[in-house]
């Protein structure tokens, strides 16, 4: 995957998935560590798009942020 081809925006979402994937010791970056990332992008197209489409993108966040707690860790030295 050459990042240099994504959007500025999209760059700063996958460098923040990967991120949200180590904090919460999870062994790869799944669809809701990105869908995470770009709902926390406050200046982002996504939480628009999702009030736009008369949810709230915080509290989806905080949804989203409770089912990553639930996934399998992985501790210890890869």
């Amino acid at each position: 995957m050459n990042l240099n081809k994504f959007t500025q925006k999209a760059q700063e979402a996958v460098m923040e998935a990967q991120s949200l994937a180590g904090r919460y010791n999870h062994s790869q970056i799944e669809p809701g560590h990105l869908l995470l990332a770009l709902l926390q992008q406050s200046d982002g197209i996504v939480p628009q798009v999702v009030q736009a489409l008369g949810a709230n993108p915080g509290q989806m966040a905080l949804a989203l942020e409770g089912e990553l707690q639930r996934k399998p860790k992985v501790y210890g030295e890869t």
